[in-house]
Parts: structure tokens; sequence; C-alpha cells
């Protein structure tokens, strides 16, 4: 409701006719509480106007990606992240380079989603390029490489960096655990994702995560109540795949 009195507020603003400078950022700050508000179509209109009033933007020819991907549209914001991409991946500006490097993240994310893994590699590699040090991209990587059970060590030495750089974030400690898991060193995994899982809302995965290494290191009973909550988790936030794996899984561990 808030987002949706902000976008009324801006809308409200614009309709004002206000000097023509001003047109393209009320329609980008309206683009942002209306996709907030989890109204695609309207966000993206607004985001198309912003671009219309103002086509040098870089900030606004981001918005219409970062709509997209925020509504979970990621066929359609693949495109305009890719576009965003080449138009500006030849400048030297810093703050550009910036923009530049969090399109990839995304990029990278959404080939995740897009089941297109080589890609979601890819895209990270190349923030790692001008970005050797970067902490989101050396754990994505990591654990992409982890998850798919292939460039172990290196993928540990890769999340041990971003455990080091933010001890606190528990998608980091999840990568280091998962890390661990793989490479046979249960105990250690157990460690790491009982970290990870101290939280108030733990991410299904995480809690995946962890029931798979508490069956490793032999402890049943943990394991059982981790994939329940799991299979709640991701329930309530609609990954109906994943709730189903966690649930045959469980099953499996029952018999």
């Amino acid at each position: 409701e808030q987002f949706e009195r902000s976008a009324a507020l801006f809308q409200r603003i614009i309709d004002e006719r206000l000097k023509s400078d001003m047109v393209g950022p009320l329609h980008f700050y309206r683009s942002g509480a209306l996709a907030l508000a989890e109204d695609t179509d309207a966000a993206l209109a607004a985001a198309r106007a912003a671009v219309a009033a103002d086509d040098e933007s870089p900030d606004f020819r981001q918005r219409i990606g970062w709509v997209l991907y925020n509504g979970h549209r990621y066929e359609e914001a693949e495109p305009a992240y890719v576009d965003f991409v080449e138009r500006y991946n030849d400048s030297e500006n810093p703050a550009l380079r910036s923009m530049l490097r969090q399109a990839r993240l995304v990029l990278s994310n959404i080939c995740v989603h897009l089941d297109r893994l080589p890609d979601a590699e890819e895209w990270l590699e190349q923030v790692l390029d001008e970005y050797p040090e970067d902490i989101g991209a050396l754990n994505d990587l990591g654990y992409l490489w982890v998850d798919q059970n292939k460039h172990l060590r290196r993928g540990l030495a890769m999340v041990q960096k971003a455990v080091a750089a933010e001890p606190e974030n528990p998608a980091y400690r999840d990568s280091l655990g998962w890390a661990y898991f793989r490479l046979g060193r249960f105990d250690e995994a157990v460690a790491e994702l009982e970290m990870a899982a101290d939280v108030d809302d733990p991410d299904g995965v995480i809690l995946d995560h962890l029931g798979d290494a508490y069956a490793a290191a032999g402890q049943m009973e943990k394991a059982r109540q981790c994939l329940e909550r799991a299979i709640k988790a991701f329930d309530e936030a609609g990954e109906a795949d994943k709730r189903d794996a966690a649930r045959k899984k469980l099953e499996s561990e029952k018999e």
C-alpha cells in the first residue's frame, strides 16, 4: 500500500506538467514504486516513459531490466540487461563500470533461473576478469561450481574468501558448508550450515543443504527435522519443484 501511494503521488506530480527535465526522473521513481507494489506492467510502462524522456540516461535504461527481473520475468529481463551491457561496455566511467558489474551479476542469476549454468558462469567470470576480488562474484561462481560437483578445491577457496570478508552473510556460509559437503567433510559442513541457518527465517535451500549434511553425518533425526522446515520454506516461497524434491527426500529417509 505504501508503494502504491508513492506511485500515485509521482503520477499526480507528472500530471501537473512540470519542467521537462523533471519528467524522466519522476517516471523513473514511479516505476520503482510500482515494481515494489508488484504491478510489473505499469512499472515497465513507467520505466519506458523515463527512457523516452531521456534516452541518454544509463539509470533509466537499466531500470527496464530491473523491473522485469523484480517481476520474475526472466526471459524478458535478459535481453534488456544484455542491451544495457552492450550499449555501455566501452565506457570507462567508474560509476558506469559499477553498474555494468551489477548488470552482469543479475544476468548470471537470470541464467541460473533459466537453467543455463554455463552462461551463468560466463557472466561471473566476466565480473572477475575486471574485479578479481569481487566477493559476490567469488561466492556465486564458487557455489555454482561446487553445486555441480566440479572444481571443488577452487570453489572452496573462492567461497572461503567470501566468508572471510562477510562472516555474518548466511548465503556465503551456505556456500562454504555446501563446498565442505561436496568434499566429504561432513562435520565441517554441518558446522557452517548450522551457522547459515541460524537466522529468523532461513532460506529453504540452506535448510535443505543442512538436512543433507546431517544425514551424511549420521544425525538422521535432525536431518528429518531440517527437511520438514525446508519443505515449509519452499512452500511459502512458492518454489514447488524444490518443495517436492525435499518432500521426496524426506519420504525416502523415513523408509
